[in-house]
């Protein structure tokens, strides 16, 4: 009986058992030193295992987001500097086509008038726009442009 004692008592146990409640507390160094020596197949050590993959996977899925985040935000920064643009282009066209309008508005005779229009117009895609005069109009802007005292009377 003396051997079966001695026998027991020689078997290898481990120094230091951590309950789950005790590997909560511990401090990640702690925490990877037990997981390197702990048997994996314990339920505790599986659930530790499993919080550390899920954590890792968290932080991989906020880098993630973050960059996405990122993205978008550039996304959205282009497309403001886009319509900053865009509405600084429309402001200029429509300061141009105002100060020849006035141009037009103070020539001295009509004939100088249309002239003007033809020569410097004041939206630059006018030819792209449908011909909204009717035959009578055309007819009345060629006889001005024929007359010689640019009256058309």
């Amino acid at each position: 009986m003396a051997d079966a004692k001695t026998l027991l008592r020689n078997k290898p146990a481990p120094r230091f058992r951590k309950s789950s409640c005790d590997a909560s507390k511990m401090t990640p160094e702690q925490k990877a030193r037990y997981l390197a020596f702990a048997d994996p197949t314990k339920p505790d050590v599986k659930t530790m295992l499993a919080a550390a993959l899920m954590k890792e996977r968290k932080a991989l899925d906020n880098r993630q987001k973050e960059l996405e985040d990122k993205n978008l935000i550039g996304v959205l920064k282009a497309s403001e500097a886009r319509n900053r643009l865009r509405n600084t282009r429309l402001q200029y066209q429509n300061l141009r086509a105002q100060e020849i309008n006035f141009l037009i508005s103070f020539q001295r005779n009509a004939k100088g008038a249309v002239r003007l229009e033809v020569f410097l117009p004041p939206r630059r895609n006018i030819a792209k726009l449908s011909d909204c005069m009717n035959t009578i109009q055309r007819s009345r802007i060629e006889e001005i442009l024929e007359d010689e005292s640019g009256f058309g009377c």
